[in-house]
């Protein structure tokens, strides 16, 4: 009874490298580049795009932007994805991301208040853009579907970290990048 805790971890770690080798066979798929986006994203007004080409049998090249209306924050950056199964495109992925991540920021500048009234004026809102790079890593699934493999919905989760030195690198120094469901066309 001692030893079950390991027996069970000896056998997990042994049956992995199998159901890895089973996923290394998957054939590549015909198509070169997915056009992406997450219509869900919509809902909460946060905008994103994404595209990726093949560069290899299990390597691929991409760009996104991103946009989020509520947060004041944007983003583009370069992807860099990895396929171990080796057929880019389609499957699990590993990923490295670098970039550009904007951010609108408010400083208010409150006047002294006029003699004789008793109360300051309204505040002058001065309100700038801060824009740090950043670089992260991420790991997802891309599935095509349909009997062309042209139909592509993606999953995927990332962080970030941000390079520069500014408020929002102190206030939050690593951001989360998701891909909650990106739907899209392989072509």
């Amino acid at each position: 009874m001692r030893h079950t805790p390991t027996l069970v971890l000896m056998l997990a770690l042994s049956s992995t490298p199998a159901i890895a080798q089973t996923g290394a066979t998957r054939p590549p798929v015909p198509q070169h580049q997915i056009l992406s986006a997450n219509p869900f994203g919509l809902l909460f007004n946060w905008f994103n795009v994404e595209y990726e080409r093949k560069i290899a049998p299990a390597t691929t090249l991409g760009a996104s932007a991103s946009h989020v209306s509520g947060l004041d924050y944007s983003n583009a950056a370069l992807l860099l994805r990895w396929y171990p199964q080796g057929a880019a495109l389609d499957g699990f992925y590993l990923g490295a991301r670098a970039g550009a991540y904007g951010f609108e920021t408010y400083d208010y500048e409150y006047p002294a208040p006029a003699t004789g009234s008793g109360r300051g004026a309204s505040p002058i809102i001065h309100r700038r853009t801060e824009v740090q790079p950043g670089v992260g890593i991420e790991v997802g699934y891309n599935w095509l579907l349909g009997p062309r493999q042209n139909v592509t919905i993606g999953l995927g989760f990332g962080l970030t970290r941000l390079l520069g030195s500014g408020r929002r690198s102190e206030d939050l120094p690593v951001l989360p990048n998701p891909r909650v469901v990106n739907i899209g066309i392989a072509f």
